[in-house]
């Protein structure tokens, strides 16, 4: 069984991260492939790297940990997203996002959530900072979908 929540530490704060439903997990990993693939096609015509350095560079990406390859991915992809995709993931990512907070009196922090139901923030400060929601959207991503990049993850057997 996975974990349920990760706290991280994001722009000097704590952040409570969550699981994305299994059906928005795989739409947008299914929205990122496509992405990758509309990148690909779109660079077709860039001059080719010599073959030394492209088996390098291919050897990097297999050594990377999922984690750092997802990133890669998300920066890639996410330059050919559409607006309405783009939209769907930050607003997906940033539901399972909750600000940690220790209110007074409280022994210990705890989550309070980043967005409304209804779609506005709840966290005054990510109304005013798309490069926080882009850093927690892709926090949220990577914890969420480095699996689809994990070897025993993707691997099936015949039984």
């Amino acid at each position: 069984m996975h974990d349920k929540t990760k706290i991280v530490e994001v722009a000097g704060r704590r952040w409570q991260l969550a699981r994305l439903a299994p059906v928005d997990g795989s739409y947008i990993w299914q929205r990122l492939m496509a992405a990758s693939i509309r990148a690909q096609a779109a660079n077709q015509d860039a001059p080719a790297m010599e073959p030394e350095a492209e088996a390098k560079a291919a050897e990097a990406i297999k050594k990377a940990a999922p984690e750092d390859r997802l990133r890669s991915i998300y920066g890639v992809a996410s330059m050919y997203l559409t607006y309405e995709d783009t939209g769907f993931i930050q607003r997906k990512a940033m539901a399972a996002v909750s600000r940690m907070e220790q209110l007074p009196g409280d022994s210990e922090a705890r989550p309070m959530a980043a967005q409304l139901a209804d779609g506005r923030w709840a966290v005054p400060e990510l109304a005013e900072d798309p490069f926080l929601v882009t850093q927690l959207t892709l926090e949220v991503l990577v914890w969420n979908l480095a699996g689809f990049l994990a070897g025993s993850r993707s691997e099936t057997q015949t039984v």
